[in-house]
């Protein structure tokens, strides 16, 4: 059985979207002093933090999975697994999945 692939294409630019209504200036402040805070993560080489978690994707039907252990986090896109340093977020390797 061959497996049917479609290409999704994503815009090349980023485009931001308008907040929502209704915001109020608490609201708008702690946004600003998220993203700034992001900014600053990012100048100074800070890792992200991300969950475990299971993706289902519904337009390419891939599987996405994240695990989350002591000294590495797996990435694993349909079989195919991605690790990452835990602290400094470097990438590490990949490996395949036993079928």
């Amino acid at each position: 059985m061959t497996a049917v692939r479609r290409i999704v294409r994503f815009p090349t630019e980023r485009t931001g979207h308008p907040a929502r209504s209704g915001a109020t200036a608490i609201d708008i402040t702690k946004g600003r002093l998220r993203e700034w805070l992001g900014r600053l993560a990012n100048r100074l080489g800070a890792p992200g933090a991300i969950q475990p978690t299971e993706i289902r994707d519904q337009v390419t039907g891939q599987q996405v999975t994240v695990a989350v252990g002591a000294l590495s986090v797996r990435l694993t896109v349909d079989g195919r697994d991605y690790y990452f340093d835990r602290l400094s977020g470097r990438f590490n390797g990949t490996g395949s999945a036993v079928l």
